[in-house]
């Protein structure tokens, strides 16, 4: 007789059975699956030879071992990039742990890695090993001493292209540990965590010495610049932020910069104190948006505590990076950072910036450096002579402040030249010997100057065309600008009357004659009428001298 088999019986069983079926398919740790299952009785040999949890973990994995599943996983290149120099690899368990020194590589390497090392885990444990990051602070120390070379991707606005659109551009690894850890923590704890400062700085730090405030020659010429610079490093953050500093080429406008650099690490070592180049930022903003890292590139550069930025002039047309650059200031200065920033002409006189920026520029504090004037020279002289150890007499001193050149570097190479010649022949320097070294060389590398030199010049400051220049109209908005242009090119070049007069539309040498006396008559009084608004003289004489810089720079 045939007892009836209850339904609840029937899928008791069949429970059962799959359980038996699961348990004798899984593997013990530390082997591979198979896909075979182990009998009763095998399973019983099995169990009582393999290593408890405890004894697998007692006894770690050889290091060498541990390295080579890593670095067969994701390739010898990726290894020394990411791991060789910047990571710790452990094995705690069924777990692989790596330990990182940021989020940035931590997340990097989930991004990037995670298939690849959790596979590496159960080859290495068994089906049950779990890949595991950890970020530990402790490894920054052994980061910022380890530096990979630095390719720049170049996008829109740069030189070049990148190829690969997961790229990430190599960089010296110390670039976002010390930022990224601290925006962890919160903005609030910024300025209490002591940082070393970034690659952007480390980079230029390591190819040369920064000067300071001790080596700086200063004068009425840039009085207002060096003070406010020497308030700011007291107190930064609190007061004329931004500092824009402007002024020609020779004027010192770098080492000023390089001065609160240092000066900022000297007083405040807790801070995070950048200090690059326009071109710089350029490079690595177009390199961020090669590599799709730009949420690193703003962490890295919004989170410092002072930011100093040479030569912002190379913005010109680069409207991308004019906005990065700008949000970047706007966030430093929110934070209570200080932002210090110089360029070779007054904000007003960026015209290819973005206006945000340029207003940006002016809601600080605008300091401008002159060419040096005599007493300065005088100084600057006798600074660079005890510079390379070569005494100057009081005579040749004088020669040099008047015949030496208006900029700094100019006298720095003229003095580099006496200094070298005296050790290669021997002679003692004398006024004589000055003479014979420089005679003649100011006629020799005079620059010609053209008309069209100084239309250009007075073009870019009146904000009009070379085509209304030469135009019969007389409205003031162009005879002014119109009238200075004939004055510069009488002082400035060679052409006689008639020449400039055809130069400016037709005109005879009647209508030159009287613009260079009108204009002359201006200078004199001190009058400042017509003056353009995008620059910051004040009179004609003022707007006249910084013509002929700009006339002077840009002549070949």
């Amino acid at each position: 007789m045939t007892l009836p088999v209850r339904h609840d019986d029937t899928v008791r069983s069949r429970r059962k059975s799959r359980s038996a079926l699961q348990a004798d398919s899984i593997p013990a740790p530390g082997r591979i699956a198979s896909g075979t299952s182990e009998t009763g009785a095998e399973r019983k040999r099995n169990a009582s030879a393999r290593p408890s949890a405890s004894q697998c973990t007692a006894a770690p994995l050889e290091p060498s071992r541990l390295e080579n599943a890593v670095r067969a996983a994701v390739g010898e290149q990726n290894y020394q990039h990411w791991f060789g120099r910047s990571c710790r690899l452990q094995v705690s368990g069924d777990r692989l742990l790596i330990r990182v020194p940021n989020p940035f590589i931590l997340n990097w390497m989930l991004k990037r890695f995670r298939t690849e090392l959790s596979v590496a885990a159960q080859r290495l444990l068994g089906p049950s090993g779990v890949c595991h990051f950890e970020v530990d602070a402790g490894l920054s120390g052994v980061v910022e001493s380890a530096t990979v070379t630095e390719s720049v991707a170049v996008a829109a606005e740069g030189s070049g292209a990148g190829n690969s659109a997961r790229a990430v551009p190599e960089r010296t690894i110390a670039d976002q540990p010390a930022l990224l850890a601290v925006a962890e923590v919160g903005a609030t704890a910024r300025r209490q965590v002591p940082q070393k400062v970034d690659s952007a700085t480390s980079d230029v730090a390591g190819r040369r010495r920064f000067r300071d405030f001790s080596s700086f020659v200063a004068g009425e010429c840039n009085s207002l610049a060096v003070l406010a610079a020497r308030q700011i490093c007291g107190n930064p953050g609190q007061k004329f932020n931004p500092l824009f500093i402007y002024g020609s080429t020779g004027t010192g406008k770098t080492h000023l910069l390089e001065a609160i650099y240092s000066q900022m690490r000297a007083d405040h070592p807790k801070l995070r104190t950048m200090y690059l180049t326009s071109e710089a930022f350029t490079n690595y903003f177009t390199a961020a948006l090669a590599g799709r890292t730009v949420a690193s590139f703003r962490q890295k550069f919004r989170n410092v505590d002072v930011l100093i930025v040479d030569n912002i002039e190379f913005l010109d047309n680069k409207r991308a990076t004019q906005e990065e650059f700008l949000h970047t200031v706007v966030q430093v200065i929110e934070h209570g950072g200080q932002v210090v920033i110089s360029s070779d002409r007054h904000p007003k006189m960026l015209t290819k910036h973005r206006e945000e920026l340029t207003t940006r520029f002016l809601s600080g504090l605008v300091c401008r450096m002159e060419d040096p004037d005599e007493e300065t020279r005088r100084r600057l002289v006798h600074s660079l002579s005890v510079g390379c150890q070569t005494v100057f007499s009081a005579g040749v001193v004088e020669l040099l402040v008047r015949r030496g050149g208006r900029g700094a570097r100019e006298l720095q190479g003229v003095v580099n030249q006496l200094h070298t010649f005296s050790q290669l022949t021997g002679r003692k320097i004398t006024e004589s010997v000055v003479r014979e070294l420089l005679g003649g060389l100011q006629d020799e590398c005079r620059r010609l100057i053209r008309i069209g030199d100084v239309e250009k010049a007075v073009c870019e400051v009146f904000g009009v065309s070379a085509t209304d220049l030469r135009s019969a109209s007389r409205r003031k908005a162009l005879a002014v600008p119109r009238a200075i242009a004939m004055f510069l090119s009488r002082k400035m070049t060679k052409c006689a009357y008639r020449e400039i007069g055809a130069w400016f539309g037709g005109r005879d040498h009647s209508t030159v004659v009287a613009a260079e006396k009108r204009v002359s008559a201006i200078v004199i009084s001190g009058e400042a009428p017509g003056l353009p608004t995008l620059t910051s003289c004040r009179s004609m004489s003022e707007l006249i001298d910084y013509l002929e810089r700009q006339v002077s720079s840009m002549a070949s």
